[in-house]
Formats: C-alpha cells, sequence, structure tokens
C-alpha cells in the first residue's frame, strides 16, 4: 500500500471528506487528491501536516508500519474548560489541540509539578496570547 493510500485509508475510517482533512491540514483539496492517488509526492512539511491532522504517524504513512510503542500516540483529552472555550470561540481542533500542547509545554518546564486545573478564563488569556502566532 502506498503513502496516498494509507492517507485515503485513515481519512475515510474518520469518515472526513478530502475538504475536511485539507483544511485540517492547511493544503488544497487538489493538492490532496493528488497525494491521495499517489500522483504527486509530499514535503517533509506538508506530509507532518497531514500526518498530525490525522493523529496518524509518520511511520505508519510512510512505511505501514505502527509507531514504536515509546512513541504512539495517546489519545487526546481535552479538558472541559478548554472545550467549552473551544466551541464559544469556533476554534478548530487543530487550534485547540495547540493550546492544550503549549500548556502542557509550559507545565513541563516548571520545576514545580504542582497543577492546579484551568479555568475557561485562564484558557482564553492563553489561547489570546497565541492567536497571533496560529496560522
Amino acid at each position: 500500500m502506498a503513502l496516498g493510500d494509507r492517507i485515503k485509508e485513515i481519512r475515510m475510517s474518520l469518515g472526513w471528506t478530502q475538504d475536511q482533512l485539507a483544511k485540517e491540514a492547511q493544503i488544497s483539496k487538489s493538492f490532496l487528491s493528488e497525494v491521495e492517488n499517489n500522483k504527486s509526492n509530499v514535503s517533509g512539511e506538508r506530509l507532518l501536516k497531514i500526518a498530525e491532522a490525522l493523529h496518524a504517524s509518520l511511520d505508519y504513512l510512510m512505511k505501514g508500519a505502527p509507531a514504536s510503542s515509546d512513541t504512539a500516540a495517546k489519545p487526546v483529552e481535552i479538558p472541559a474548560e478548554l472545550s467549552e472555550l473551544a466551541e464559544e470561540l469556533g476554534l478548530s481542533f487543530r487550534h485547540t489541540r495547540t493550546v492544550l500542547s503549549t500548556h502542557q509545554s509550559l507545565l513541563a518546564r516548571r520545576s514545580s509539578k504542582d497543577e492546579t486545573p484551568m479555568t475557561k478564563e485562564g484558557w482564553r488569556r492563553l489561547y489570546e496570547s497565541l492567536k497571533p502566532y496560529m496560522e
């Protein structure tokens, strides 16, 4: 099975149209169609965007191999407060996940692991500070 076939297989298993995946991966639908039909090569940057949108490993997309157990993706758990804010602001899943992963990165860098739960207003402040850097 080729790269394009694996992308299409995952997209269809998610019930997504090419339009949906193209939007999430920030690529054109026509380019995605060419990739899925194995008529066009994809750059590493674009492949990474597709993989992130599909929550798939690059290993799987490129080689058909599952990710190694130490790098296997864990399900994304979005806190209720962030989920409410995302719905209120109409954020895409990708933007919501960016806010969440930024928060997790900040926590990982702190010496103290005492985490107080974020409030909806805290998530809003974090999103507003990140917004200028999101596409």
